[in-house]
């Protein structure tokens, strides 16, 4: 199984919010979903920072910190 692209995880991730909006959910629906979506916002997080501190990284190496003054 493949690993779902920062865009699918996002793409999931609102789908859940908007099932769970719905209201049209058990209780143990609703903690199901909201588990994965947890799960999800966890991962998007971490491949944020993840890029965050590549872009840094690379804006360091380069020089370009120092670009807007």
């Amino acid at each position: 199984m493949t690993e779902k692209t920062f865009e699918e995880k996002m793409d999931k991730l609102e789908t859940l919010v908007k099932q769970l909006e719905s209201g049209n959910n058990t209780l143990d629906e609703s903690v199901k979903l909201y588990q994965e979506g947890i799960s999800l916002a966890k991962e998007c997080h971490q491949e944020l920072q993840t890029a965050e501190k590549t872009i840094v990284s690379l804006k360091t190496e380069t020089g370009l910190e120092d670009f807007s003054k």
